[in-house]
């Protein structure tokens, strides 16, 4: 019977003295001369080392060896031991270092250090256990006669992996040698500075992406402390609402005569200063006033598309101590806020914008709008009438009365098909003396 050998190229069967394939035409001499090489320095070895048993710690000292090889192969016993071996590391890696980088992000306004220093850590070693195991599903496919490119198969949804795992359980095939042509490597991956230059690129890859992540876990876990800390102020503002409620009624027999006497000297005060027991609401939460100055204005602008924009009231509030506002980057804290009342008459179809305004002061500040202002804008058809509060929250007042003017800037416009019409938009710039 004829001994036959398998193709380098092709991996199809020919016979053993072949010098080219009779199916592809590819020049077996190449092999042979490979071949011939390696039995020769076996040869001439003192001792041929056994082989060594299949285990965990072989299967991973092999692939740490060939964590940028593709052209060689590995068996099955072997893929699947070094398999076992980086789930055990990527699952010890997450429980020690993943869990810490994905809590808090290294860099955001500040740069946590040893937050960064883990970060890199933890990035630089996912990054290699991964294509340690990228490349040794290339090698277990050659074992199996198979091409890297079966790998491309992962990228079809459910399908894809599971014949990938169905490739990758296979036993190996003689015709898997073809692809061991280009084995030769004449130093180690360590010793190669594009293998480190990749490593480095993974690397700083993995760890943004960890770093968005952890970015966003950080502002969620933000939102769910204030959502809990608001509900639970609220409800313990309820309590005091009830019981406060409970002592007017027993006292309201006292206080009617006392409350005509005092009714006139109430009503000048109210615009000048508040009780300590006042608040405002904006949005959800209730701000504790301490003490507040409302100023009558007469800002009205008519120049523009027949529209009318008024300002008719501007009320200056002291916050009972500091407040937050937002969070991660954004987070400040504020202990003045400025309310301005504005009312708005659409002369034709507008879109008008003043809940995005920006409000400066004369003592420096510059804010803008609170999220959480009255929705009286946007999109207004022709006649329509609407008006709202908008909120502006300032970082320090020490008292109502340093506000003395505020400059307000806000954008309006409409849509148009004349590509000559230079007044489809406008920009506001309105400023109130406050005396």
């Amino acid at each position: 019977m004829n001994e036959t050998k398998f193709c380098i190229n092709c991996g199809k069967e020919i016979p053993e003295n072949a010098t080219f394939c009779s199916f592809c035409g590819a020049d077996q001499k190449t092999a042979a001369t490979a071949e011939t090489q390696t039995d020769g320095n076996t040869t001439t070895g003192k001792q041929s080392t056994p082989p060594e048993h299949d285990n965990m710690w072989t299967a991973l000292k092999l692939g740490m060896k060939q964590t940028f090889t593709w052209s060689q192969r590995i068996t099955r016993p072997q893929y699947w031991w070094l398999y076992l071996d980086l789930m055990l590391i990527a699952l010890i890696l997450t429980f020690t270092l993943g869990l810490k980088v994905y809590s808090f992000p290294a860099f955001a306004a500040h740069v946590n250090v040893l937050q960064a220093v883990l970060l890199l850590i933890y990035s630089a070693l996912m990054c290699w256990i991964s294509v340690m195991q990228f490349t040794a599903g290339a090698r277990r496919l050659h074992d199996s006669n198979r091409s890297a490119h079966y790998l491309w198969f992962s990228l079809i949804p459910i399908v894809g992996p599971i014949l990938i795992i169905v490739f990758m359980c296979q036993r190996s095939k003689p015709a898997g040698e073809r692809f061991d042509r280009f084995a030769s490597q004449p130093k180690p991956w360590t010793h190669k500075w594009w293998t480190w230059c990749l490593l480095v690129l993974f690397t700083l890859l993995y760890a943004g992406s960890v770093n968005i992540i952890a970015r966003d876990n950080a502002v969620d876990s933000a939102l769910t402390t204030t959502s809990n800390s608001d509900s639970t102020s609220d409800s313990d503002d309820s309590y005091a609402d009830s019981d406060s409620y409970d002592d007017s009624d027993s006292d309201s027999t006292d206080t009617d005569s006392d409350t005509d006497s005092d009714t006139d000297s109430d009503t000048d005060s109210e615009s000048d200063s508040s009780s300590d027991t006042d608040s405002i609401t904006v949005g959800d939460d209730d701000i504790d006033i301490s003490d507040q100055k409302t100023y009558n204005t007469s800002y009205s602008d008519s120049s523009w598309t027949g529209s009318t924009f008024k300002i008719d009231k501007v009320t200056v509030y002291k916050t009972d101590g500091a407040y937050t506002i937002g969070s991660g980057s954004d987070k400040r804290d504020f202990n003045g806020v400025v309310k301005v009342h504005m009312s708005i008459h659409a002369g034709r179809d507008i879109s008008a914008y003043p809940t995005q305004a920006k409000l400066s002061t004369n003592d420096g500040q510059q804010v803008d709008a609170d999220m959480d202002s009255d929705d009286f804008d946007g999109d207004l058809n022709s006649g329509t009438d609407t008006d709202g509060n908008l909120y502006f929250e300032l970082s320090k007042l020490s008292s109502v009365k340093d506000i003395t003017s505020i400059r307000l800037k806000w954008d309006a416009s409409y849509d148009t098909d004349d590509y000559d019409d230079d007044n489809d938009f406008k920009t506001y710039d309105a400023t109130l003396n406050l005396n």
